[in-house]
């Protein structure tokens, strides 16, 4: 891959100009100086060969025709033959180093293309010696010398680093990049460079999913439902893998087939129901625009959508910078804000990647210090919720060569990236490797489980909430799927979770249960089986809590009380009693006494921040009378002590 940096001077500072207006030419043989005027005039009509060959002879006529060599250079940059454009310049600064003093700008971005930064650092510092240089060539070359110390640094102090090649289920000799995995690491998603007659230019961006049986990768096989005549790329997938976000560069207007876009790129979103994935549609205009949308990344949760965002111009895309938007509800998301000036330079930045603990941001940039070029890059929020100064990934992660395409696994162990290394088989392929201990995520382990009616068993869809108990924050949303009742959340490890799950027509199902660091990768198994709405039903609010002996209503009951006057507003003509039990620690007396008050003090919270109706609850203390488990063991009687509600009229 060419640098950052050379087509950064390709664009910008071209010599081209420079040497076609020069008044005098520093060589006094007529044939060499034809042909070198022959050389400009294939340059400018894009005959690179023929100018080159005119180049050969000026050379033959006159070795020391300075402006030759500099005419070189610049053809060679352009056709990515950074050896030969090394040498040109080389050539160029024997005959004369002080003829033209940018050419030692220029010769150390050349090397810093190829690594040689020690060589680099000298050829910025005599460029940098000469007066009045271009302000902006100044600025790059004093931000290059910054890299050029931080690389021999990096060099001297590698990381840990093996990367291992997926195998030929998931690579072949077309280019795969872009990875996306389910948080369950059971479905792998990437992007495809197809050779394809039918399409623009002959190649097609494709997506292939592979799924994981006994640890191993299936051969990876199309995705038909969303892949078309035109290039998808870029995929992302929620944390149960059913919602998946993707880029694609479609056609404006009502000309030709496909989707419709807003501008050169957009972002797209799929749903997937049981085994297929619907149709995609435009994530929408509030997103979208008429610059560069590509390379999303989705929260864990479905909710938030970090992507990267750029300006077309002639030479490229320019100004790309991470944005985040968030789902306001259903498909629609609020206006894209920049991610933090922490993250977002004035270079480059591209590939982001929010992990599935909301938490660690990885990216691609080469407006950071690092080895030059696009360096990959993590950055974490503080406790305010603050993204903090990036760390570079360090070497030999990060190269001179251009690195991107960065994807970490739920359980924060694993990477994925594609690279063109020696060894593969061909061209881009994907490889994995295990993170060193010092960049890596938030341990993330996830809840997996099904939704089914509780008289039948046929699944039901049902939307989920999951809340902190100790920060009373939404920790996820989601719904279980519409043809099975699956569903997967992905969530940090080390703490407790309220749950609440709800569907039209059944009470709502409740519990609480504590996540911890599963080193197995086994999930956290969560049989949901939801009770229709009818007299007599009822169910344990197991998210209620009660200091000991006491019947004040705890900070972490909120999020249950609020679900449960939720239901009664959604369903006016229902009545019901709310019940206390305990254990059967204490006299009879003192526990019907606790029971009853616990029971009424929910009730007055329904009153009285709900405002539910009165005459719509009863309340009863049945004390220990009732118990569902035994009081021979703690557990037992902490499952004994607890609050039902149960529907007695249905109006």
């Amino acid at each position: 891959m060419m640098k950052s940096l050379l087509i950064y001077l390709f664009s910008i500072f071209l010599i081209v100009p420079l040497l076609g207006q020069a008044q005098e030419y520093t060589t006094t043989n007529s044939k060499a100086e034809k042909a070198y005027e022959g050389a400009l005039l294939a340059y400018d009509q894009r005959n690179l060969n023929l100018s080159l060959n005119f180049l050969g002879e000026a050379a033959n006529r006159d070795p020391n025709f300075i402006e030759v060599y500099l005419l070189r250079f610049e053809i060679y940059t352009e056709l990515r033959q950074i050896a030969e454009a090394e040498q040109a310049l080389e050539d160029a600064i024997r005959i004369n180093p002080d003829f033209f003093s940018n050419a030692w700008f220029f010769l150390a971005a050349v090397e810093m293309n190829q690594g040689k930064y020690g060589e680099a650092e000298t050829h910025f510092e005599r460029f940098l010696t000469y007066p009045n240089p271009n302000p902006d060539m100044k600025d790059k070359a004093l931000s290059e010398l910054e890299n050029c110390a931080f690389a021999k640094k990096a060099i001297k102090n590698p990381v840990d680093f093996e990367p291992l090649n997926l195998g030929p289920a998931i690579n072949s000799a077309a280019p795969e990049y872009y990875p996306a995995v389910s948080t369950d690491n059971q479905m792998f998603i990437f992007t495809r460079l197809d050779n394809d007659p039918d399409a623009f230019r002959g190649k097609n961006e494709n997506f292939y999913a592979s799924r994981n049986f006994d640890g191993s990768w299936l051969p990876a096989t199309p995705v038909r439902d969303v892949n078309t005549v035109f290039n998808e790329g870029a995929p992302t997938l929620s944390a149960d893998g059913r919602t998946m976000v993707f880029t694609a560069c479609e056609l404006l207007g009502d000309y030709g087939e496909g989707r419709k876009g807003f501008g050169s790129c957009d972002l797209f979103i799929a749903q997937k129901t049981a085994d297929r994935w619907g149709e995609a549609v435009n994530v929408g205009e509030s997103v979208n625009s008429a610059a560069w949308e590509t390379q999303p990344s989705l929260s864990a949760d479905g909710n938030t959508l970090y992507f990267v965002r750029g300006r077309p111009t002639k030479e490229g895309v320019k100004n790309q910078d991470i944005y985040f938007t968030e789902r306001r509800g259903g498909i629609s998301w609020s206006a894209p804000t920049p991610v933090s000036e922490k993250i977002n330079t004035p270079g480059k930045e591209e590939s982001v990647m929010i992990h599935p603990d909301g938490q660690t941001l990885y990216f691609s940039s080469d407006g950071h210090v690092g080895m030059g070029g696009l360096d990959l890059y993590m950055s974490q929020k503080d406790s305010l919720g603050r993204w903090q100064t990036p760390t570079n990934l360090g070497y030999p992660i990060n190269t001179y060569k251009d690195e991107n395409s960065l994807l970490v696994s739920a359980d924060g162990v694993v990477a994925f990236f594609a690279s063109n290394r020696e060894g593969g088989y061909g061209d881009l392929d994907l490889y994995s490797f295990n993170l060193y201990e010092d960049i890596r995520p938030t341990a993330v382990t996830y809840a997996k489980g099904k939704v089914s009616d509780f008289d039948s068993g046929e699944p039901v869809e049902a939307a989920l909430r999951l809340y902190d108990i100790n920060s009373q924050q939404i920790a996820g949303i989601m719904n279980s799927d519409q043809v099975t009742g699956d569903f997967l959340i992905a969530l940090p490890a080390g703490k407790t979770y309220a749950l609440s799950v709800s569907s039209e027509g059944y009470l709502f199902h409740s519990e609480t249960f504590e996540l911890k660091t599963n080193a197995s990768n086994e999930p956290y198994a969560l049989d949901v089986r939801l009770k229709k709405v009818k007299e007599g039903s009822g169910i344990v609010l197991k998210n209620l809590f009660f200091d000991l002996d006491k019947a004040v209503l705890k900070e972490q009951s909120s999020p249950e009380l609020k679900e449960l006057g939720a239901f009664l507003k959604d369903n006016p003509d229902l009545y019901i009693e709310l019940s206390g039990h305990t254990d059967n620690q204490g006299t009879a007396e003192y526990n019907k006494a606790l029971s009853e008050r616990r029971a009424e003090a929910v009730k007055k919270y329904l009153m009285s921040v709900e405002k539910i109706e009165p005459r719509r609850i009863s309340t009863l203390g049945a004390g220990a009378n009732s118990p569902i488990a035994s009081n021979e063991t703690e557990e037992g009687r902490a499952q004994n002590r607890r609050t039902e509600f149960k529907i007695v009229a249905a109006n």
